[in-house]
C-alpha cells in the first residue's frame, strides 16, 4: 500500500499549479523580455542594491513594496537574481486584470487580452481587495508553502502621492501563519515614469532598495508588525 501510495502524483494546489509547466515558463520567459524591452524601447534606467540571493538562502520570502507605479512589477522582477525572478510570482487584485462592466466590443476583447498577457507573463496570483484579501491568504499561503517567493504590496493599491498608504493586515497574518519572512523594498522613481493614470513610459531611472529580510515575532501583535515593517520600507527610501 505504501509503495502504491508513493507513485501517486503530488496534487499542487490550483495557485501553483497556474504558475508551472512548459507553457507558464514560455510566458515568464516573454515576461523577462518584456522588462528589457522597457528597458531599452522606453530609455528606462533600471538599478537595484540589497537584491543577493544569500538573502533568500533560508527560504522564500514576501517581497513588500512601497507601490506607486504599474512599473513597480517591472522594477522589482528585474532586480531580482534570475534563480530567484523564476521561483517569484506577483500578487494582484483580480478586478483590476479583468474587464470593466463598462467595456464593449473590440475594447472589451483587448483589454481582456492585454490583462491575460500581463498576468501569464508577470506570473501574478489573483486575489480579492480588501484587509482579508477574500481567497488570497489562502492561495498566498499555497505559493510560500510551495517554495514560491511572492512580491505583495502591502498598501493593497498604488499611492496617489509620495507618503505611503495604509498597510493591509492580510501581510502580517499571513507571514505570522507561514513564518515566511518578509523583505522590505523600497522603489523610487517609478511614479515619473508611469504615474497613476498615465498611459505611456517616461524616459527617466527607477531604482529598487532591498533591506534586512525580517520575521514577525511570536509576541508582536500584527499591528505592530506593520509598523516595524512601514519603518523599514521607509528608511530605504533613496533622498
Amino acid at each position: 500500500m505504501e509503495d502504491i501510495d508513493a507513485q501517486k502524483p503530488v496534487q499542487l494546489p490550483e495557485s501553483v499549479r497556474a504558475l508551472t509547466g512548459p507553457a507558464a515558463n514560455v510566458f515568464a520567459w516573454i515576461g523577462d523580455r518584456s522588462s528589457d524591452l522597457i528597458k531599452h524601447a522606453c530609455r528606462v534606467q533600471f538599478s537595484s542594491a540589497g537584491f543577493d540571493t544569500a538573502k533568500f538562502a533560508e527560504g522564500p520570502m514576501i517581497l513588500s513594496a512601497n507601490h506607486r507605479s504599474l512599473l513597480d512589477t517591472a522594477a522589482i522582477r528585474h532586480a531580482l537574481p534570475a534563480v530567484i525572478r523564476a521561483r517569484t510570482a506577483t500578487v494582484g487584485a483580480r478586478d483590476f486584470f479583468s474587464p470593466s462592466d463598462t467595456d464593449r466590443g473590440v475594447k472589451r476583447l483587448f483589454r481582456t487580452a492585454l490583462c491575460s498577457y500581463v498576468v501569464r507573463t508577470y506570473r501574478v496570483c489573483l486575489i480579492g481587495r480588501g484587509d482579508d484579501m477574500g481567497d488570497g491568504v489562502e492561495r498566498i499561503t499555497e505559493l510560500l508553502q510551495s517554495g514560491w517567493n511572492v512580491i505583495l504590496f502591502p498598501e493593497g493599491t498604488r499611492a496617489r502621492s509620495a507618503s505611503l498608504g495604509r498597510f493591509r493586515s492580510g501581510v502580517a497574518h499571513i507571514a505570522r501563519t507561514t513564518r515566511a519572512r518578509v523583505l522590505p523594498i523600497w522603489i523610487e522613481g517609478s511614479e515619473r515614469l508611469l504615474p497613476v493614470g498615465g498611459k505611456f513610459i517616461n524616459t527617466g531611472a527607477v531604482h529598487v532598495n532591498a533591506g534586512s529580510p525580517m520575521r514577525i515575532g511570536s509576541a508582536e501583535s500584527n499591528s505592530e508588525f506593520l509598523a516595524r515593517m512601514r519603518c523599514e520600507i521607509e528608511a530605504l527610501r533613496v533622498v
